[in-house]
């Protein structure tokens, strides 16, 4: 079957539709253009860079140099998501916010990082239970370590904090927290005690410590060098 000629009044419709659609694409064409014209980088470079940082861990010369690679866009071509995806993969970096004031200025706030733990000798964990891993010479001295599977991190980091809660009544810390691969728990408190629990239910093990520890020490004037609560029953005291 042949197809159906188009009658005169539909060809005008057709042709009327066509020259709208051309006009109305010409017209944005040509304020995209212009609108290209007016805001290209030329026209509108950054003068001020605004950055503020305490620089404790962070790199000055590293931060100003990931800034500074993405500068030359201009002011309304700066990209900004792809600058703080750069800046974020800075060591010692926890949040990056980049805002542009008009008519040439970019402000750049940085927080950052703050290690409350160190996970096992390589890594550190930050107050959210997160680990980061920056420059080991940077790393802070004297932090608590805790350690052990990977995948059983979130868990330590919560059992750290109860233990620690467990322990104020006595005014003793966590030195270190270990989850060894002989599947017992190894502390070692900020006396120089080492204490062992059993992997299950270590809670109820440290509390039971915590309770008859004054007994225990009642009548020696040094703190036990360890204190152990495998046992099925009682514990064992070592003491120097």
């Amino acid at each position: 079957m042949r197809p159906k000629a188009r009658t005169p009044k539909k060809n005008k419709k057709y042709i009327r539709k066509t020259l709208f659609t051309i006009i109305i694409l010409s017209i944005m064409s040509f304020l995209l253009w212009h609108a290209w014209d007016y805001t290209k980088p030329d026209n509108f470079p950054i003068k001020h860079i605004k950055i503020f940082a305490t620089y404790e861990h962070v790199d000055q010369k590293s931060l100003q140099k990931t800034i500074d690679n993405y500068l030359s866009n201009g002011f309304f071509y700066l990209n900004v998501i792809g600058m703080k995806q750069q800046l974020l993969k800075l060591p010692w970096i926890y949040a990056v916010s980049i805002r542009r004031e008009w008519p040439d200025t970019v402000t750049v706030n940085v927080a950052e990082q703050r290690a409350l733990l160190r996970w096992g000798t390589k890594a550190l964990i930050n107050p959210d239970g997160t680990i980061f891993i920056p420059p080991i010479t940077t790393f802070p001295k004297d932090l608590p370590i805790i350690f052990g599977q990977e995948d059983r991190e979130p868990e330590i980091f919560a059992l750290y904090h109860k233990m620690l809660a467990l322990l104020e009544p006595l005014d003793l810390t966590i030195k270190k927290l270990v989850l060894n691969q002989e599947h017992y728990w190894e502390m070692l408190l900020n006396n120089d005690t080492a204490v062992y629990l059993k992997e299950e239910d270590p809670l109820s093990q440290l509390t039971l410590l915590v309770n008859i520890y004054r007994k225990i020490t009642a009548d020696h004037s040094q703190a036990p060098k360890s204190l152990d609560l495998r046992y099925q029953t009682g514990l064992a005291v070592k003491w120097d």
